[in-house]
């Protein structure tokens, strides 16, 4: 009730300030029966007539110069509360969350440019390779490789990407022979914990599919530190393409058994809600989904 009497009063100020029940209406954003309404219903909690109306002249009560005063603080609080969210429309803070390699290899160079043309916006950035529980930490966004367990979230997709097996020319410098689907097992290998699919390795060429467990092998859970143990010369890896393509064209990596693709997977945008997203989050999505 106290709600909709200060809703009431608000649009009682606008029709005195205004002089009249259209530009009211303009001036909040609400038809001319909504107007009317909202009068109607002032008068019924009042108990009292605040306003004198014909199809020509509108004209304050006695009763209504009363709770005229009261009415306007409340309008001008509705107004004030308006400046200060436009004034923040494209200022404040956005908690994101993603891995180390999406944030250095795709997200950095987008949030330079997102910064340049929105100077006012800042960000408080979660990078970790462990997932992130989006509530408990407060974060508003989170870029992610899967979005199959984020019930209750809207998933977007980014882009997509695939694991292929690569190796440094260190690496391949120790062997006896080149690397063949023969003697996959006889090598070390280099795995993300997070990418395989149990012990197993699952390579894939059109319609053939090869399967194996390697027996030597070191295990990370960031797609980073295993490029760089790749590089290193530690073994062979199925890396992230986009991770990897600096140093492929660069000569440090070479791509392994060329057509071969362990598995393709999607980069998502999350974020809890579709409803009522602060300005600043709405561009900044908007950007990222429209972003090369």
């Amino acid at each position: 009730m106290q709600l909709q009497r200060l809703k009431a009063m608000a649009v009682f100020a606008a029709v005195v300030n205004t002089g009249s029940f259209n530009k009211a209406a303009t001036l909040l954003g609400i038809s001319r029966p909504a107007v009317s309404e909202q009068i109607r219903k002032l008068e019924e909690l009042v108990k009292v007539r605040v306003l004198q109306r014909s199809t020509r002249t509108l004209s304050v009560t006695p009763d209504g110069e009363k709770i005229l005063p009261l009415a306007q603080s409340v309008l001008e609080s509705l107004v004030m509360t308006d400046k200060v969210l436009s004034q923040d429309e494209l200022r404040g803070k956005i908690r994101l969350s993603t891995t180390y390699d999406i944030a250095n290899k795709w997200l950095l160079k987008r949030i330079n440019e997102f910064s340049t043309q929105y100077p006012f916006i800042e960000f408080d950035f979660l990078i970790s390779d462990d997932r992130v529980d989006m509530i408990k930490s407060r974060v508003d966004l989170a870029i992610r490789v899967s979005a199959m367990d984020e019930m209750g979230f809207v998933a977007r997709k980014l882009f997509d990407d695939e694991l292929e097996v690569y190796a440094a020319p260190s690496y391949l410098d120790t062997l006896n022979e080149p690397v063949t689907t023969e003697n996959l097992l006889s090598q070390r290998w280099i795995l993300i914990s997070n990418l395989k699919n149990g012990g197993e390795l699952v390579l894939q060429r059109q319609s053939e599919i090869l399967r194996f467990s390697p027996v030597n092998f070191f295990e990370t859970n960031s797609p980073v530190f295993a490029k760089d143990m790749v590089f290193s010369g530690m073994g062979l890896g199925l890396l992230i393409n986009h991770i990897t393509r600096d140093c492929v064209e660069a000569g440090k990596l070479v791509k392994i058994l060329p057509g071969w693709k362990a598995r393709q997977f999607s980069c998502y945008l999350l974020y809890p809600s579709r409803s009522y997203l602060p300005r600043r989050m709405q561009i900044f999505i908007n950007f990222l989904m429209n972003s090369k």
